[in-house]
């Protein structure tokens, strides 16, 4: 079941997701419990659904909603088929667009995972099959971002959309930056060595699955500071993988826990992260996406990843 979440904001994080494009279970657990940390412990219920889906919860945050979803334990192959999540709960949501873009909203659905050494993010995206080998942005692009530092705010780590001369950045948050420029079905990342082979470890020198830092929009760089860690790994497929084939994306991605790197989120069972989303449609026009034109989960704040132990 799709469903569409309310435009409600999160008392710590009020805010949007990429506003800088491409360089260029238990998500039903009530909790009151907002985290001290980026990966704060909190309170929660847990119950094994079989559903796949959850609506956002209420909290008692002044009568806001606050995205939730559980990351249980599990076994998963990033190799682009989403069937190993099947027993997984996610959290469906709608993308919207900043609100200086007219581009249509997208139906999405995340789930999250652990074992003892990976977290896996599975994102799914309602729309046809664009893929271009020449030109990137004539293929869909996507973004997965977390809060390094608890105060960052879900807009590339600002507490508002604004202006450049009104950016106020909250803190650092850790990018997962993904233009398709290799195939589906490819592993993709550093985790392949492009990138930390080549002494940019940021930067995944042959598909472009990148990982990045910002604190706003205007500052968004390449993870290539002292203590560099990049071991992302992407594989993404396609429900209807022709031309203009209506379906749904699949995005597979897995990282380590524990990168040792001061400008990524760190990872821990038993303990909460907060996530965001943003999708670039190739079909915004003849030339294909630019910089603004995505849409993305921010709208409704942070979605609050807990780790669940078993």
């Amino acid at each position: 079941m799709k469903t569409t979440v309310p435009r409600s904001l999160y008392l710590v994080a009020v805010l949007a997701l990429v506003a800088a494009g491409c360089s260029d279970d238990d998500g039903g657990a009530a909790t009151t419990a907002a985290p001290v940390t980026t990966a704060a412990p909190v309170t929660t219920t847990a119950t094994t659904a079989a559903t796949t889906t959850t609506e956002a919860v209420p909290t008692t945050s002044l009568g806001d909603e606050v995205l939730r979803v559980g990351a249980p334990a599990a076994a998963i192959t990033v190799d682009g088929d989403a069937s190993d999540w099947d027993g997984i709960t996610g959290l469906d949501l709608t993308l919207e667009p900043i609100s200086t873009e007219t581009i249509d909203p997208r139906v999405a659905t995340v789930k999250v995972a652990h074992d003892d050494e990976f977290l896996y993010v599975l994102f799914t995206v309602e729309d046809d099959f664009n893929w271009n080998a020449a030109d990137a942005h004539l293929s869909a692009s996507t973004a997965v971002m977390w809060a390094v530092e608890v105060a960052a705010g879900p807009h590339m780590g600002t507490d508002e959309e604004g202006k450049e001369e009104s950016y106020t950045s909250l803190g650092m948050v850790d990018i997962w930056h993904w233009e398709l420029e290799c195939a589906a079905g490819e592993e993709q990342g550093g985790a392949t060595g492009a990138g930390p082979a080549d002494g940019d470890p940021g930067n995944d020198s042959r598909c472009n699955f990148d990982d990045e830092w910002a604190t706003d929009p205007e500052t968004r760089e390449d993870d290539n500071g002292e203590g560099a860690e990049n071991s992302l790994l992407g594989v993404f497929g396609h429900t209807n993988a022709a031309a203009d084939g209506e379906g749904t994306w699949i995005f597979e991605i897995r990282r380590p826990l524990q990168s040792g790197d001061i400008q990524d989120a760190q990872f821990a069972i038993g303990q909460v992260a907060l996530m965001a989303l943003a999708y670039w449609d190739p079909d915004n026009s003849l030339e294909g996406w630019d910089d603004a034109e995505h849409v993305q989960s921010s709208n409704h704040g942070w979605i609050e990843v807990e780790l669940l132990a078993g």
